[in-house]
């Protein structure tokens, strides 16, 4: 076999092998899950694992990674924590939000309100303002959310399951 053929060879073998490596990567890296719409949200979600950092009553930074429960001592922790509830989310008809909130006595609290979506983002109509959330995952079974406040100190990733 000739030389210049060789290395012409195993060039373009090199080429094609880099080829098929990047492209194979990137979707990888980059999935995280179906698009953000009311239909894939559609349904309830309850949470289960959250984690993240927040400022404690004494202003100091504390972080957690912890699943959540409604055993006694999940709520205990979350009950001393101003920045998460256990909560239910029900998206519904017609862009319809309502959060229901298990203070220890089952989901007997709840508000209802409407959201909208804009890109990967969750807008939740409240009272006065709006809060944001970003979805970083969203399948069949996960919803995984972002949410940032830089002015009560808190950066929390929150993992729910779909129960309905």
């Amino acid at each position: 076999m000739n030389k210049k053929y060789f290395w012409s060879l195993l060039t373009f073998m090199m080429v094609v092998m880099m080829g098929v490596g990047f492209a194979s990567c990137s979707k990888d890296d980059e999935d995280n899950g179906k698009e953000v719409t009311a239909a894939n949200l559609k349904g309830t979600w309850e949470l289960c694992h959250v984690k993240g950092s927040a400022l404690d009553d004494d202003g100091k930074r504390i972080t957690f990674d912890r699943d959540i429960t409604s055993a006694l001592a999940d709520l205990a922790w979350l009950d001393e924590t101003d920045f998460i509830d256990y909560v239910r989310y029900e998206f519904g008809q017609n862009n319809e939000f309502t959060c229901y909130i298990n203070y220890g006595s089952g989901f007997t609290d709840s508000f209802q309100t409407k959201y909208t979506i804009s890109g990967r983002k969750i807008i939740i109509e409240e009272y006065i303002d709006q809060e944001q959330f970003t979805v970083e995952l969203l399948t069949n079974t996960q919803l995984v959310i972002h949410s940032i406040d830089t002015e009560e100190g808190y950066d929390v990733h929150a993992t729910f399951k779909r129960i309905k």
